[in-house]
């Protein structure tokens, strides 16, 4: 039992040197082991469950900037110009007539002819050598004399609207197809119609809508209307 003890001290004190750092390394290792510990703890501690975790966001290299949308703007709907229906108003074809026979379809007595006959004109009295004038801008559309209604001269307004000037001393004055403006002198007053010789110098004025004759007192502008 002696021996063993001589042996073990004996060990010891030819080791004490390495025991003695082997220890200190120990202990080094636990402390710093540790302290670890310790500072783990101490982190999960103070982090506040109530307070959310910031995270940087994360920018793009090019980021893509929505452009301004693109807004069409309407087109504007075309103007329409509705044509003004302007109402046709003629002139007299006489001016200064002394008188004026009236337009009639009943049967009047034609004391030339000596019977009764519609009187589908307007007749304006004046002098011979009258001027007679065309009462609204057309084109010429004939050109007659003939041995019982004398020179009868045709003016074509469009739409189907005519005017008829018979009773004139010539057609000199005007040409077929000739373009006259309202005012414009297309002969004068005689008493060349010998179906109304009897009833002096005068214009026979007729106005024809469509091929149908009319009151010319619908465009003129007389008292007598």
């Amino acid at each position: 039992m002696k021996k063993t003890n001589s042996k073990f001290l004996g060990f010891m004190k030819r080791n004490a040197v390495y025991l003695v750092l082997s220890l200190c390394i120990i202990a080094v290792g636990v402390s710093v082991t540790l302290m670890l510990l310790n500072r783990n703890v101490d982190d999960q501690v103070n982090v506040d469950p109530d307070v959310p975790t910031v995270v940087d966001p994360i920018v793009p290299d090019d980021p893509i900037v929505p452009s301004d949308p693109v807004i069409q703007e309407p087109e504007d709907e075309p103007i329409v110009i509705e044509p003004i229906d302007v109402p046709i108003t003629f002139v007299l074809p006489v001016n200064g007539a002394t008188s004026i026979g009236e337009y009639s379809e009943t049967m009047v007595f034609n004391s030339t002819l000596g019977r009764f006959s519609a009187h589908m004109a307007i007749d304006f009295f004046a002098p011979e050598g009258t001027e007679v004038m065309a009462v609204y801008g057309g084109t010429v559309l004939s050109v007659e004399t003939t041995l019982l209604k004398g020179t009868t001269v045709v003016i074509d307004h469009g739409d189907g609207l005519t005017t008829v000037y018979n009773s004139l001393a010539d057609g000199d004055r005007v040409a077929v197809g000739q373009v006259v403006k309202q005012g414009d002198v297309i002969g004068t007053v005689s008493v060349s119609n010998r179906q109304e010789s009897a009833s002096g110098a005068h214009l026979h004025f007729e106005v024809m809508e469509n091929g149908e004759y009319i009151d010319p007192a619908k465009y003129l502008e007389i008292s007598e209307k």
